[in-house]
């Protein structure tokens, strides 16, 4: 609690999870096609649940990290992997029909995350990665999330009757 109180709350770091956690969902309230609510945000939750089991599983290994929290009794990976990571792979899917619409939506999703955002976040400060852990490592992790996801969702989708 001290180091939160001391280093983390109300700093710029601060600020930018705060903002990443609740902004995005106005954002996407927005933008989510309400006929198709249901199954859009089942498909964000079961990503929230991929999300928070791989990076408990990366963080636990030291392959990664997140210095700074948002609130001193939660978990730090809770704005990426609670919001910011299903409410844009919600995007992906609600916009994508086709297999092949998605994968290259979903290699665009994993380069933004990768290739931009997590630099950046190293670069702040907000997020670490552990000696045998690369950008490339995560671009292919959140390629198979995206696949592994909506293969699953559509599996589902198709057991339920009409």
């Amino acid at each position: 609690m001290h180091h939160w109180l001391e280093h983390d709350v109300f700093s710029l770091n601060w600020w930018i999870l705060f903002c990443a956690t609740i902004i995005p969902y106005f954002l996407w309230w927005k933008v989510v096609d309400k006929n198709r609510f249901y199954e859009i945000f089942s498909y964000g939750l079961l990503c929230a649940g991929f999300s928070m089991l791989l990076d408990v599983i990366g963080t636990e290994m030291l392959a990664w990290g997140y210095p700074d929290k948002l609130l001193p009794w939660i978990p730090p990976l809770i704005p990426a992997d609670f919001v910011v990571i299903p409410i844009t792979a919600m995007l992906v899917y609600q916009y994508t029909s086709t297999w092949k619409t998605f994968i290259i939506t979903t290699i665009g999703w994993a380069i933004l995350f990768s290739y931009i955002i997590e630099p950046l976040f190293v670069l702040r400060g907000m997020f670490y990665l552990g000696v045998y852990w690369k950008h490339t490592y995560s671009f292919l992790g959140f390629i198979l999330l995206g696949i592994t996801l909506r293969g699953i969702f559509i599996g589902i989708k198709n057991k339920l009757p009409t």
